[in-house]
């Protein structure tokens, strides 16, 4: 009994073999059954259409004003004042007198600079006739030529000492409040006035280091900028940018940008706050997924699919933005580019394309 039961376990498993290397089932699987990924079959890959979109971009600062030209005049000697020529939001010119201080010890310093000079002036004069005749030495005209010099600068120092008792303007401007009377006796360091030239109006922000790429001198003009302040309600004014720093702040991690408002009315004063909107004018690119964009020894590219199989471009990424990148290449509107699987793509190869779903 036992013996048969051997036989029949031992024909058993002959015919599992047998039936496992048929040459119609391999595996439990029919020959003529198509492998799953195998050559044959197309690879997927995530597909997207190609936008034109525009690298304008805009930025929101806040700045603060400051003059064209602005000063503070203080005093240069110790000295009462006489005269103060000048009121509170006065036009000046550079040049005009606002202060005047007691100068009459000056004045009759210049006076007798002036009469050595003139005595001085006469002496060389007959010396210099008297010479040619032999009537004195070179060596005596020689001393009356530096007396005459001598003088000369004497007058020279006069002059400069009543100078620094006139207060002038630096440069044509607009002057401030003062608290000089006549009077009262100044010395250097004490403030007279301010004085600013407010024709055109500065203001500088600064802007994020993400920005940066957008700005250079080549492209200023491309710049529109639009600055209003809560002084003047209800009007916008039109500024130019005019410097951009040579470097960023570190700290900040932003760029300086000096930018001129044109003040023609009068209406802006220094120290004012300014909102800016800073709009730069860009172009009009080929706008992809980031995750689209690959790169080898040659440069960055994409996988396009044209006519139903992969095409490589060859692209150049003008700009990023907010996970997408604009290229600048052979590509179109509406054309379809790979944004997932593109590793496994060759030249040429047929695809299977999935929308992505997020779209």
């Amino acid at each position: 009994m036992i013996k048969r039961l051997v036989y029949l376990f031992v024909f058993l498993l002959i015919a599992g073999v047998t039936y496992s290397f048929s040459p119609t089932f391999v595996g439990n699987r029919p020959l003529d059954m198509p492998k799953q990924g195998g050559k044959g079959a197309s690879p997927k890959v995530l597909v997207e259409v190609v936008k034109l979109e525009s690298t304008a971009s805009s930025f929101g600062a806040v700045a603060t004003g400051w003059a064209d030209k602005s000063a503070e005049v203080f005093a240069i000697v110790d000295e009462k004042v006489t005269k103060v020529l000048f009121k509170p939001q006065q036009r000046v010119n550079k040049g005009d007198l606002l202060v005047q201080q007691d100068d009459r010890e000056e004045q009759l310093a210049l006076r007798l600079a002036e009469v050595q000079l003139k005595n001085t002036k006469s002496l060389l004069d007959r010396y210099k006739q008297a010479v040619g005749k032999g009537a004195v030495p070179q060596t005596q005209v020689d001393s009356a030529q530096a007396d005459f010099e001598a003088a000369q600068v004497a007058v020279d120092q006069a002059r400069l000492a009543i100078s620094r008792h006139q207060i002038r303007a630096p440069f044509s401007g607009v002057v401030g409040i003062t608290d000089i009377d006549p009077g009262q006796r100044i010395g250097p360091g004490v403030l007279i006035t301010g004085i600013d030239s407010r024709e055109i109006i500065y203001v500088d922000f600064d802007v994020p280091e993400a920005l940066v790429s957008q700005l250079n001198t080549s492209n200023m003009d491309q710049i529109q900028l639009i600055a209003s302040t809560p002084s003047v309600p209800g009007k916008q004014f039109q500024a130019r940018v005019v410097a951009l720093d040579s470097r960023l702040n570190a700290e900040k991690r932003s760029l300086r940008v000096r930018a001129n408002i044109n003040n023609p009315d009068d209406v802006l004063r220094p120290g004012m706050s300014f909102a800016v909107q800073m709009a730069v004018r860009g172009q009009i690119l080929a706008s992809v997924p980031e995750i689209a964009l690959q790169w080898d020894r040659e440069g960055s590219y994409v996988w396009m699919i044209r006519d139903g199989k992969a095409d490589r471009e060859n692209v150049r990424v003008a700009d990023r933005r907010q996970g997408r990148v604009f290229l600048e290449g052979n590509i179109k509107e509406g054309e379809i580019v790979v944004i997932e699987g593109g590793l496994r793509l060759s030249e040429g190869i047929a695809v299977e394309q999935v929308e992505d779903p997020l779209q």
